[in-house]
């Protein structure tokens, strides 16, 4: 947690230094994925030593660095919890039951990617810099629209659940119909949680987290001790330490509602304009790198999934930094981009790559270096055999940071397009070399296949951006 809290300060640090004063507007293309011209951008001057101390200062203390704190502390938080509860389960349930709730889990990120693209992300994006009155008016008719999402996304998983079940499944049909409380009640925890953010009410945000990872925590160490829990029973702890997190969630946003919002058409029409691609990215990038433990555990078996998540545990933390850069950093980036333009983005994107690399760089490491050791303080004897699995474990995870902090700018500067583009050419090697590495090595295969797709989605967004940049 030190190295998280290091981290975030920088990202704090970068906020900060990353947001001069401008001199005028830099006017903005109509074209939301065209590149952004750098003409209208004053020319840097070079500050004398007194002021670069002042600004040094400042940093170390400015609102972005308190912020930054904060939000190291609330994904901090989210992968603690994680953790605990793949480590609760994997101790007290056999690895099929682990690998339901593996799947599982990685439904809800699923149905997180319709979320970021219909509301979260535009919502960061647009909302960020607007002014109170707007975005109330906003806010409240994007807030409908997540209703509605939440609703629709419950009935398809209840009803396909319920089929699944009467064909005979009994273990994927429990598992899908029992996701219809967890899409529902933690989609709409998962809204309110991001409106603070991109209000800056961090701390708030914080609070919100714990409660409702307090609360589901509680019920799986609850259940364990009554013999009751199973992969099915995990999900449903997210669920309830949702919905009693949403209920004050609600209470601290209620200045953020209005009886006179717009229209949902026209919010709608916004929404999509700008979302059509981060949804395209999100859910590309989805299939293109989390749907493979899925893919395992209908070609292979539910135990293999389990497996999987096991591993994956081990190098939860990362998955911690690469949520909170996109969680902290895309309002924020937006913003910059409002104001100063890309070029300004370019020096947030540096430092960012710099002060994450650090603390990634050392978890990956000890991973490496450790795997039995780690696996065996963890879950015991039972995930040994997979301990060469740790290596290519922590391959995947430095190819996805690779291009992450790349792909927050992208959607901070309302180049969602690439996204989409490069995750769908990994999904076209997903459907094919993927499946192939999956039938030939198994858990191992599934891993291979996700870090050749990270490396592919690396190489393209990293291309697209040495070519705007050129082209500026």
């Amino acid at each position: 947690m030190r190295q998280f809290g290091r981290l975030f300060f920088f990202m704090g640090m970068v906020y900060n230094f990353s947001t001069p004063r401008p001199t005028r507007q830099v006017s903005m293309p109509s074209d939301p994925d065209s590149p952004i011209s750098l003409e209208a951008l004053p020319s840097p001057k070079r500050q004398p030593w007194k002021t670069q101390v002042g600004a040094l200062v400042a940093l170390f203390s400015g609102k972005g660095a308190r912020e930054g704190y904060l939000a190291s502390l609330d994904q901090g938080v989210i992968s603690a919890a994680n953790f605990l509860a793949t480590v609760i389960l994997a101790r007290n349930v056999d690895p099929t039951e682990l690998g339901v709730y593996g799947v599982g889990f990685i439904s809800l990120h699923l149905v997180r990617s319709f979320q970021e693209g219909f509301v979260i992300q535009p919502l960061n994006v647009y909302g960020a810099s607007m002014d109170e009155t707007t975005f109330k008016r906003y806010a409240t008719s994007s807030s409908i629209i997540q209703v509605l999402l939440a609703i629709l996304s419950a009935l398809i998983v209840a009803v396909s659940g319920w089929v699944l079940t009467v064909l005979g499944n009994d273990t994927a049909g429990p598992a899908l119909f029992s996701l219809w409380l967890a899409f529902l009640w933690w989609q709409l925890q998962e809204y309110v949680r991001r409106m603070l953010y991109t209000r800056g009410a961090v701390f708030t945000a914080v609070i919100n987290t714990v409660v409702a990872n307090t609360v589901r925590l509680v019920l799986m160490i609850l259940w364990a001790t009554q013999s009751k829990l199973s992969g099915i029973a995990g999900l449903y702890a997210i669920a309830w330490g949702a919905l009693v997190a949403l209920i004050p969630g609600i209470w601290s946003t209620r200045a953020y509602w209005t009886k006179d919002f717009l229209s949902i058409k026209v919010t709608w029409q916004r929404n999509w304009g700008f979302g059509r691609w981060v949804l395209g990215g999100t859910l590309a990038n989805w299939v293109a790198v989390e749907f493979y433990p899925v893919l395992t555990a209908g070609l292979i078996s539910f135990a293999a999934a389990g497996a999987y998540r096991a591993l994956q545990n081990l190098v939860a933390p990362i998955h911690l930094l690469l949520r909170a850069t996109d969680t902290f950093l895309t309002p924020r980036a937006a913003n910059i981009y409002e104001k100063n333009g890309q070029r300004a983005l370019s020096r947030t994107l540096r430092l960012i790559y710099l002060a994450a690399g650090i603390p990634i760089l050392a978890i990956l490491i000890v991973a490496m270096t450790f795997p039995k050791q780690l696996l065996h303080l963890v879950y015991g004897d039972t995930y040994l055999a997979y301990s060469d699995g740790v290596v290519l474990m922590a391959l995947f995870y430095a190819l996805w940071f690779a291009y992450w902090p790349l792909q927050t700018i992208f959607k901070a500067a309302r180049l969602s397009r690439p996204i989409f583009v490069a995750n769908l050419v990994a999904i076209l090697l997903m459907f094919t070399v993927g499946i192939w590495m999956i039938l030939r090595w198994g858990v191992y295969g599934t891993i291979a296949g996700q870090a050749l797709n990270s490396l592919i989605v690396g190489l393209i967004l990293w291309g697209t951006w040495i070519g705007i940049k050129r082209n500026a």
